[in-house]
Order: structure tokens, then sequence, then C-alpha cells
């Protein structure tokens, strides 16, 4: 079976081989020759708009209109003026006949009166030399009629030169009439030959086979086929291939050669019978080769998979070979253990989130009872004169009514500041009035920003129990909340005893315990992982400190426009 399909398969590309090439070869020799003309065409073009340009030239020109113009009048009056006029525009003409190169492409430029009585004229060959009366003569040939009264250029294809001393002499003509700018009255013509050796030259350059023609039409009933001694006027055959010059609208047209064109068929052809021969062979080898390594492997990994689907992703070196599907082995090992290490870290997140709100639902006890006792001690010691009792009650009291009420995660700023501020009035008392808490912030709309609930006061916490109280001596925390890019920072710092290094990377993984009293659950490392938790891993706290001189727990937080 495995030998029949390669049979079929050689065949089949063998066939296709054998159109396609055919296609191909044609194409190719289509876009060859049209490549080949156009490149030719486009020389060619730029040759001849050169000598168009330079008759639109001389139609426009206020000198030379001025002479043909006022020529006859002035030298009917004064012969001597009539010759510096003349002589002025002669120079003049053949100044810009020399300056812009157009004697490379033209024997003769010649400008006359529409009588043919004066006349100017600039000549690039010694063959152009003519002792006759050149306008009359140019106004009596065959082309003149035709190319005087067409309102852009015309052409009529190579022919005999009027001016010329050979009667062998061929020229492709070109005239244009000359009118006023004022009057649109008719002034004269310009009379210019353009050599047909400047297109006979720029055809010889392509290549021609025994089978093969080129042709070039210079407008519609003018085409002439080149040869080796001139062009021969005959009219375009079909299947040629064409371009048309944009500038002078002349066609080159190409006949592919034929015999060309089988020959390197036949080469294909040759081609394609060893192709057939060696898909055969290699068929045949190839079939017997993936026998032995594509389908066992391939059937191994299939059984692979199906116990990745039931739930086995231990790794299986039998299926990691030294080939493609080893690697593919390899990949499939790979994937299994990090499906199995991702689904272990998601459980891990799990419990570390459960674990993370049971120890928040821990710090959240019923203070119903604990309220009503503590307005009761804030009442009996307002009687007695006891402020600070008072204000201690009043403040835990406010603390627990937070705890106890409070079940959103995210508060306001402000919000959580007030938390703080109950909280220091009760440690301040403890300590004496010896700490204090004073708050900085850049732009009170920060207070608005969003924060986790009781964030703040463990960090005040261990500023108090961690920095200011092992100085032995009075203590100040500074709470600076302010704005840096998209993110908002608060800053809290104390100037305690500050901390080391290795003390802070302890403090952030959460290798010590950091908060003693009021929130024992809730230390630093708890706070930071609430925050990624919310806010996303580029948030947290960052910890800045000297020994000795001060501790900074920063807050990196969003800024949310509100």
């Amino acid at each position: 079976m495995a030998v029949g399909f390669a049979l079929v398969l050689a065949l089949l590309v063998a066939s296709v081989s054998f159109i396609l090439s055919s296609r191909y070869l044609k194409e190719s020799q289509q876009q060859a020759a049209l490549t080949n003309i156009h490149v030719l065409g486009d020389a060619l073009d730029s040759d001849i708009n050169t000598v168009q340009i330079f008759a639109n030239w001389i139609c426009l020109d206020s000198t030379l209109g001025n002479y043909l113009r006022t020529i006859d009048r002035v030298e009917s009056s004064d012969v001597q003026a009539g010759r510096k006029l003349s002589l002025s525009a002669w120079n003049h003409l053949n100044n810009e006949f020399n300056i812009v190169g157009v004697r490379n492409f033209v024997n003769r430029v010649l400008v006359s009166t529409s009588d043919g009585t004066s006349f100017l004229q600039a000549i690039s060959s010694g063959d152009a030399q003519y002792a006759g009366n050149a306008p009359v003569t140019i106004m009596d040939s065959a082309f003149y009629g035709d190319l005087i009264g067409e309102s852009s250029f015309k052409w009529t294809g190579p022919a005999d030169d009027p001016l010329s001393r050979s009667a062998a002499s061929k020229v492709i003509p070109v005239i244009r009439p000359i009118y006023s700018s004022s009057s649109k009255a008719l002034l004269g013509f310009v009379y210019l030959d353009i050599p047909e050796r400047i297109v006979t030259n720029s055809l010889k350059s392509f290549v021609l086979a025994e089978d093969d023609a080129l042709y070039i039409t210079f407008s519609e009933g003018f085409s002439f086929r080149y040869a080796p001694d001139g062009l021969q006027k005959e009219a375009v055959p079909d299947d040629v291939i064409s371009y048309k010059m944009p500038d002078t609208g002349w066609m080159i047209s190409y006949l592919p050669s034929a015999s060309a064109l089988k020959k390197r068929l036949n080469t294909y052809m040759m081609v394609i019978i060893l192709i057939f021969a060696v898909i055969l062979f290699v068929g045949i080898a190839m079939s017997v080769l993936l026998q032995r390594i594509i389908t066992r492997p391939v059937d191994v990994l299939i059984k692979r998979l199906s116990r990745i689907s039931r739930g086995d992703f231990s790794r299986d070196e039998s299926i990691e070979w030294e080939n493609e599907l080893g690697e593919i082995g390899r990949g499939i090992n790979s994937l299994s253990e990090s499906v199995s290490d991702l689904m272990e870290k998601r459980l891990q997140d799990e419990k570390m989130r459960h674990d993370l709100e049971y120890q928040i639902l821990q710090s959240q006890i019923n203070p119903h009872f604990l309220y009503n006792t503590l307005n009761t001690i804030k009442w009996m010691a307002t009687i007695q004169g006891s402020e600070g009792i008072s204000d201690m009650s009043t403040a835990l009291s406010r603390l627990m009514k937070n705890i106890s009420k409070g079940t959103e995660n995210l508060i306001p700023i402000r919000d959580e500041f007030s938390l703080v501020d109950d909280y220091f009035t009760i440690m301040k008392y403890r300590y004496g009035g010896t700490i204090e808490l004073e708050y900085k912030t850049e732009d009170e709309a920060l207070l608005a920003q969003k924060i986790n609930r009781f964030s703040l006061q463990p960090i005040v916490e261990n500023a108090i129990f961690h920095g200011i109280e092992p100085k032995g001596s009075a203590g100040k925390i500074l709470i600076c909340t302010y704005r840096e890019g998209d993110n908002v920072h608060i800053d809290v710092t104390d100037n305690g005893v500050g901390m080391s290094s290795a003390a802070i990377d302890d403090v952030l993984n959460g290798r010590t315990q950091t908060s003693t009293e009021f929130f024992r659950q809730i230390g630093v490392v708890n706070v930071n992982e609430r925050i990624k938790y919310t806010f996303g891993e580029d948030y947290g706290i960052q910890i800045e400190s000297k020994e000795g001189e001060y501790t900074t727990m920063r807050f990196v937080l969003p800024y949310v426009s509100i």
C-alpha cells in the first residue's frame, strides 16, 4: 500500500510539475521579454522625450516668438537691424540646442515663419548641411500636412530626409506649429529630424533569435519591424508582448521565440522524469523507515497523554528519545510537571488565603459586652474627673466598634488614620505622653484613596514596640502621604533604634513576629501580603532603615482617579 501511494504521489508530482513548468517557462519568457523591452523602451522614451521637451520650449519661448512675429517687418525697414535680430535669436536657439543635449538625438532643428521666408536653424552633423530653401522644402514634404495640423505630437515613423544629400538617409520628422501668445495666430513652425539610427541603435541591444521579432509602433497605422539594416514597415502580429512608452506614446512589441521555449521545455521534461524516479525511490524507502521510527513512538505518546488525562502527572523518561519525537516527549513531561506544580501552587495559595481570612476573623471579636462596659467606665471616669481614663475608654470603645462593625476590606485613607488615632491615644497614655504622632499630607484629596482596613495600625504598633521603646527615651512617629507617578505612598517613620538589613529581610519574609499586642495576628508580612493580594505584586510594603537613627515603612498603593 505504501509503495502504491509513493507511485501515485510520484505520478501526481510529475504531472503537476510538467504543467507548472510549462506555464512557468512561458510566463518566465514573457516576463523576461517584458522586462527587457521595458528597460529598452524607457531608455528610448527618455531620449525622445528630450526632443519633445525641446520642441515645446521653442513653441513657448518669447525670444523666438518675438523673432517670428517681427523679423519680416524689421528686415523690410532696416536690413541691418533684421540681421541683428536674427543673430540674437539664432544664438539663443543654438545655446539651448547645445545645453540640453538635443544635438545627440537630432540632426537639425529649424524654426521658420509660416511662409518660409525667414528661418533659423541649428545643425549637429555635417551630413545635415543643405544649401536650398529649407523651410519651403520641408513644407513641400509628404509628412508636413499630416503633422502641422495636430494639436499634440504625431509620429509617422521613418521617412526620407528632405534636406539630406543622401537619398538613403531616413529620419523621424517632428513638426510643431508656433502660435502667438496673445492672439493665437500662427507665427510659424519648428522642425526637428530624429535620425532613424537613434531608434535602431537602441533596438540593436535587444538580442533576437531566428524565429522571434521586435516591432515598434509610432502611432496607429505606423508599425515597423526591426531588422539589422533598418526599420521595415510591417503590421504587428497577435500574441506579442507589448510595452507602451509613457511620454512618447510609442509601443515596443516582442514576439517570443517558439523554438527556444520548446528547447527549454524539453530540458525541464528530463528533469521532471528524474524527479519522478527519485520520488518513487525515496517514497519506497520512507514508507519502510516511517513504519519503524514514527508509528510506534506516536502510539507511545498517545498512551502517555491518555494517562495524563486520567491524572497521572509523573515524569515518564521512556518517551524522551533522541529525536524530534523525543523533544515532544520531553515537552509532554514538562507540561505534566508544570500542571502538577500549578495545581499544587493553587492549593497553597488557596490555603494561604484562607489562613489570612481566618487571622482577620480571629481579630474580629464580638465586643458588644466590652463596648457597653467601656462606656460605663468612661462616664465614671468623667464624673470622677479622670480625663485620661475617659479618653482611653473612648478611644478603645471606638476601636472595638470599628472592629465589630467594619466588614469592608478597603476603606479611605482618612478612615484608616482615624483607627490609628484611636489606637495611638491608648498608647500615648500608656507611655505617659513620651511618644508623638504627626501627619503630613501632600494633597488632602489623597486621603480619599483606598487602603486595606487595619493596615497602618500594626505598622504603628511595630514602630512603638520595636523602634521607640527599645531606645528608652521619647520618640516620634511621622506619617507622610504623597503621590509619586501613578502610585500613592504612605511613609510611617519612627526615630527609634532602626533595623539591620538582615532584620528587614526577616520582617518582610515573616521570620519574626513584629506585632506583639493589640493585633497580635496581623503583622507586617500579613499586611504586605494583603496589599499584594488586593492590588497586585507591584504594590506592598518597602522598608528603609538606619540603625540607631530611623525606620521607614513605606506603603506603595495604586493611585485611582476619583
